[in-house]
């Protein structure tokens, strides 16, 4: 028997996936993630919407993948690390109040939101990618205020952490402006909670 020549390049399947990818990648740098569709999606990648479902259940499912894979890049909230935790915290909490006012970053951080609580695995990367390291720089700049006497030493960075967090998922999850604003009002209550009282020696939060 004649031997048969294997086929070239990636399988039909892989090559459809890789559209839908792209195809969704460039729409939503062309409409943005509330107006995306899965119509618009197989229409642009070329294949059919049953296609799409084969893969994927929702364009959330999708536009998550995208930024998973690096295909699509979220504005990034970073925390300072000067040494101040007052000082760090009003400006990653002045930055990450601008990305969800975003018309742009906010829908789609919505739709991540939205991913994580139906996909545990995706949850778990989306945790590993964005929300770990965010929640170890907070935690991180919260231990250097109590190694320069500013904060209790008994505090709980890591709670504090998420409550931090949680308050900023909040504000993405209800769609609510103020509530991202307000959060520098959340941050305020739990620095006057952990700071350390002013012995006279150094400069405590609550002398700021």
């Amino acid at each position: 028997m004649d031997d048969v020549e294997p086929r070239r390049g990636r399988p039909r399947s892989d090559r459809a996936r890789a559209a839908i990818l792209a195809a969704t990648r460039d729409l939503l740098r062309e409409v943005g993630y509330d107006r995306l569709t899965i119509a618009d999606i197989a229409t642009r990648a070329g294949v059919g919407r049953q296609t799409v479902y084969r893969w994927w259940s929702a364009k959330a499912a999708i536009a998550t993948e995208c930024v998973l894979d690096g295909l699509v890049e979220l504005p990034l909230i970073t925390m300072p690390a000067t040494g101040d935790p007052a000082d760090d915290l009003r400006e990653w909490l002045d930055a990450s109040h601008s990305v969800i006012a975003s018309a742009d970053a906010a829908p789609l951080l919505r739709a991540l939101t939205a991913a994580a609580t139906s996909d545990a695995a995706a949850a778990e990367q989306l945790s590993l990618r964005f929300s770990d390291p965010l929640r170890a720089a907070i935690a991180t700049s919260l231990r250097a205020g109590i190694a320069a006497g500013r904060i209790r030493t008994d505090a709980d960075v890591d709670a504090t952490a998420d409550v931090l967090l949680g308050t900023l998922i909040y504000a993405i999850v209800t769609r609510d402006d103020g509530i991202a604003q307000r959060a520098s009002v959340v941050s305020r209550i739990l620095l006057d909670g952990l700071a350390r009282e002013n012995s006279g020696d150094g400069p405590s939060l609550r002398a700021i």
